[in-house]
């Protein structure tokens, strides 16, 4: 899901990148501990402080930006927790990350405990007319008073009430 190349400041001081490795996230916390301590043995550094030289995103999107400085435990936290999302959470996710806040944790939070509605690859006057069909009208409702209702201005009235049109679909969060 995400690649890392994992450095120490001393080897990066004497050789710049090279005798850092790639590693390939999530992992166990356990065995990313073995793999480094058979990196900082391949490199002779007995006392590695560790960095993210680069990284890389092997899914279509990336989620979140990788610094140098930032704890792999966390990264290892988040990564174990967006395995756990299936794709429309994934999408929800992105589009609130895109709409509603740029923070990947406060966004996952919405996900996780589900504070959201998500209609994936709409836009807002598809969502409008979505709603009136499912929620106002029915088999009763005179063909007439359909043509008549104003779906764009329904629409624009659903962007003051937190309805936010993403290049994902259409996303609002509660």
């Amino acid at each position: 899901m995400l690649n890392v190349f994992m450095n120490t400041w001393g080897n990066y001081n004497e050789n710049g990148a090279d005798g850092g490795e790639w590693l390939t996230l999530p992992m166990d916390a356990e065995e990313l501990e073995t793999k480094l301590d058979e990196i900082a043995v391949n490199m002779g550094d007995n006392d590695p402080e560790w960095f993210i030289n680069d990284y890389e995103w092997t899914t279509e999107e990336s989620f979140f930006e990788v610094s140098e400085n930032d704890d792999l435990d966390k990264i290892l936290d988040w990564l174990d927790r967006l395995e756990t999302l299936v794709d429309y959470q994934a999408k929800a996710l992105l589009a609130i990350m895109d709409a509603v806040t740029s923070d990947f944790e406060e966004a996952l939070r919405y996900v996780e405990y589900d504070n959201f509605e998500f209609y994936e690859g709409y836009d807002l006057e598809e969502v409008a007319e979505e709603i009136v069909q499912d929620c106002y009208f029915t088999k009763d409702t005179p063909e007439i008073f359909e043509r008549y209702f104003d779906y764009e201005a329904f629409a624009r009235d659903l962007g003051f009430d937190g309805y936010e049109e993403t290049s994902y679909g259409v996303i609002k969060v509660f």
